[in-house]
Order: structure tokens, then sequence, then C-alpha cells
């Protein structure tokens, strides 16, 4: 069953602090919940972005004007992608942690990682995605 949900997206990375809000929609299918959501950022255009998780991963898929797939496994490094129209960038993900503070999809997700662009490394992020029930007016 999807429930129409509000998302909060911090990140942080050198020192740099970004917050998101949007609304979105979240589901439970067999193992995993997705959150499926519009990017709320003009920078990705026309983007939908869809966070899956599980008791062992994190995926985060984005499909529209950008592309891309990234995978986080605590304590392991993983190979994805990013693709915007002027060209595809190959990234790995090295995942420090991940904590999940939920109830039946609601909560909070975060997770932090060292994120390399064509073999460079690129920085430090640490994502925290708060997953609130919509309140009706």
């Amino acid at each position: 069953m999807k429930r129409t949900v509000r998302i909060r997206i911090e990140s942080r990375q050198a020192g740099q602090s970004h917050v998101q809000e949007t609304a979105g929609e979240l589901y439970h299918k067999q193992e995993s919940y997705y959150l499926r959501y519009r990017e709320p950022d003009s920078e990705s255009g026309k983007t939908t972005a869809t966070v899956k998780w599980d008791d062992k991963q994190v995926k985060v898929f984005r499909h529209g004007d950008v592309q891309s797939d990234l995978t986080f496994i605590s304590g392991t490094r993983t190979a994805g992608y990013y693709e915007l129209p002027q060209g595809r960038m190959e990234m790995e993900c090295f995942t420090h942690g991940i904590e999940r503070k939920l109830d039946r999809g609601l909560g909070t997700l975060s997770w932090s990682y060292d994120l390399y662009a064509n073999g460079v490394h690129a920085g430090r992020i640490r994502l925290r995605v708060v997953i609130e029930e919509e309140q009706a007016e």
C-alpha cells in the first residue's frame, strides 16, 4: 500500500550542509521499502528519485533528466554511475555505516560514505533522510 509522506533530505559534505524538503510516496514490497519522489532541486531538472532499502543495503536510483544508480552497503565499496545530458561518470561509494531508526518505513535513514568519481576521491558525504506521515490539513 502506498502512503503519501513528507521527506526531508539533509546532506553534509566538506562542512557544507544542504536541506531539501518534498513530498513523496512510501511503500513496502517483499523485504524492501521504497521511497519515491520528484527531485526538488531545479539543477536536477525533471528527475524522479527512488530510495530502496532493506536490512543489508540502501540503493538510490534517479530517472529523468539525471540518471544514476548508487548502492550503499556498510563497510563495502560499490560501483555505480551518475549520468547527465553532458555525459556519464562512473562512481564508487565506500559506505562507512548505515543507521536505520524506522518503524514501518517512517523515521530516519542515515548513511555516510566516501564518493569516488572516475576513480578520484570527491569527498565524504553524510546523508540523513527523514520520512514522516503526510498530515491532513
